[in-house]
């Protein structure tokens, strides 16, 4: 399983991340995708072309400004929007893509669950999968624990499979699963259907940098054995050169 980090793009952290083992990082979608961010986007194709760390995950992917469902869903400038952010994610290395988007999915207004989960599946399936196929780009859908629609793993790979696609798969958060008692079992359950996973220490999301504050080998092997090929720490840092190497350390650990 390969190990990576949700982290900003500069040099320098970009510099100690390759050097304590991550093998990728992870950034907001947003940074390819949006045109306001295009000079933050040269930079990190600078920073990662003298590094050599590659950016094999984003997430954040839909910016709640652009609804998924509702009535004011624009299918269009969805489709532009995410054509951009791969077109340009893909050169930096981008392999997967993190679809939880709260405020995109999020069903407002007593909108019906029902048609709201009808124009998500719509999303995935019309939208999205064609052009993630075009570049050979996996969208995995991520279950949140502070949303209106989609909260469990099993949720989560229930949705991506009406993409009926294989380029739109399932994540597991272990932050959002713990705050949902969603055991870890279930993803024994959904083996093969797993592109993605987050890792933090539940209690404050904070970096997993102490093995005995919970139990992230029963997550890792978890995810090991549904056949996940990517984890990234993403979480909160009181200090990230000082926390990033005892949290890849544990990680590494769970590792039989």
């Amino acid at each position: 399983m390969k190990f990576g980090v949700c982290i900003g793009g500069d040099v320098e952290t970009l510099k100690k991340a390759k050097e304590l083992g991550f093998d990728y990082f992870e950034v907001g979608f947003n940074t390819f995708a949006a045109e306001e961010n295009d000079e933050k986007y040269e930079q990190l194709v600078q920073a990662v072309k003298e590094v050599g760390l590659p950016c094999e995950a984003a997430n954040c992917f839909i910016p709640g400004t652009m609804p998924v469902n509702g009535l004011n869903v624009d299918d269009k400038k969805l489709a532009a929007y995410i054509e951009r952010g791969m077109s340009r994610g893909k050169p930096l290395g981008l392999r997967t893509v993190v679809f939880g988007s709260g405020g995109a999915r999020a069903i407002h207004d007593n909108f019906p669950y029902r048609t709201a989960a009808v124009q998500i599946g719509h999303f995935l399936r019309e939208v999205v999968a064609p052009i993630a196929e075009k570049y050979d780009i996996t969208v995995v859908v991520e279950p949140l624990c502070d949303c209106t629609i989609i909260n469990t793993v099993k949720e989560g790979v229930l949705f991506a499979s009406m993409s009926g696609s294989q380029h739109v798969q399932g994540l597991a958060d272990l932050y959002h699963m713990a705050v949902m008692n969603d055991d870890v079992k279930n993803i024994r359950d959904v083996k093969g259907a797993l592109a993605h996973a987050h890792i933090a220490q539940p209690e404050g999301r904070t970096y997993p940098i102490d093995a005995s504050k919970y139990d992230y080998k029963s997550f890792i092997d978890a995810l090991e054995y549904a056949g996940c090929p990517r984890c990234s720490i993403e979480a909160n840092a009181k200090d990230w050169f000082n926390d990033a190497p005892k949290a890849i350390a544990v990680l590494r650990s769970c590792i039989d």
